[in-house]
């Protein structure tokens, strides 16, 4: 989880207590994405934050949600800049209709059909992954450069900013480093910053535990699994037969793997729509994350504020990065 975070969700440094070893540490080869503003471009927190009653709690948009994104990416070149070291300004993978996702099991059989279980995205994802410039430039770097290069990133350690998932997993964040500078001239409270994405960003897991452990669930499971075994497929949940695609990709060639899945996948996804598994997980998925969101609206209506307040300062920065110079190109 804490890897996640500082990789995707720009919660660098994170560290997660009680967690396993390869979530507690984030991996010292990775990059982060996250950003720090001059001085002169700041606009105090108490200015751009207005007061509980008086602050839109709509929803960003998409498109305001990416010129947030990218301003934090501009942030964190001038600020890396700044302290000797080269980062790219890099546009966000797009999410193709290919990586959608089936937490409990596949139920749409004409795309099993089209992408299996989703198998050859999972591989653009990862070559997207080790092309990105800001890997490829932390990698080459000597090893003690690019400690002093993940310290300018993410502060010395994860330490000065705490907050508890509804998971339970406790997860801290330094509040040094270009990605703390960045988000605090972005959003103002750092610390409220810090909490409302830790709790935001997983609530998903909280709901699908709920729906898995739902004993609905587990009986459209044993029909799905039924299903299966009588079309020679005796796996006794989607998460069995998952992880048979995913030895079959690790056993065959590329193209022998993607029919093995894709098979396997349309097999799947008939026996849920056949049964209820299908429209019991959809139907429970809706309930609880109704639930779940409720239970954590106070965070999430402040993550929204917090972001509404943000867009001035973002817009600003990007428009003045993207702004063409004489010579042609954009200007820092």
């Amino acid at each position: 989880m804490a890897v996640a975070l500082t990789t995707v969700l720009a919660l660098a440094g994170c560290a997660a207590g009680g967690a396993p070893e390869r979530e507690r540490a984030p991996a010292a080869d990775r990059v982060p994405a996250a950003e720090r503003v001059p001085a002169a471009e700041r606009v105090p927190a108490t200015e751009r934050a207005p007061a509980a009653g008086r602050a839109s709690a709509a929803e960003p948009t998409a498109g305001q949600s990416r010129v947030l994104a990218r301003a934090e990416q501009i942030l964190i070149s001038r600020c890396m800049a700044a302290r000797g070291f080269t980062y790219a300004v890099t546009e966000p993978v797009r999410q193709e209709e290919a990586a959608r996702s089936f937490p409990y099991g596949v139920d749409d059989v004409d795309w099993a059909r089209a992408h299996g279980y989703g198998g050859r995205a999972e591989r653009a994802a990862a070559e997207a992954r080790a092309a990105d410039p800001n890997q490829l430039y932390f990698h080459r770097l000597p090893a003690r450069e690019r400690a002093a290069a993940r310290t300018a990133l993410m502060g010395a350690s994860p330490t000065g900013l705490s907050a508890t998932a509804p998971t339970g997993m406790t997860l801290t964040a330094s509040t040094d480093g270009c990605i703390a500078g960045a988000q605090r001239t972005l959003y103002g409270d750092l610390a409220a910053w810090f909490r409302v994405k830790v709790v935001t960003m997983n609530l998903r897991p909280v709901q699908e535990d709920r729906v898995r452990r739902d004993a609905r669930y587990a009986e459209a499971v044993g029909r799905w699994a039924a299903c299966m075994k009588e079309a020679g497929r005796p796996y006794a949940s989607p998460a069995d037969s998952r992880q048979a695609a995913a030895a079959l990709a690790e056993e065959l060639p590329p193209d022998r793997a993607d029919a093995a899945e894709t098979a396997l996948a349309v097999t799947e996804a008939t026996c849920a729509t056949s049964t209820a598994l299908g429209r019991v997980s959809q139907t429970l998925d809706r309930a609880y994350g109704e639930e779940v969101r409720s239970r954590h609206q106070d965070d999430i209506t402040l993550g929204h504020r917090l972001q509404n307040a943000a867009l001035p300062t973002a817009e600003r920065v990007v428009s003045q990065y993207d702004r063409p110079t004489p010579s042609g190109g954009s200007r820092e």
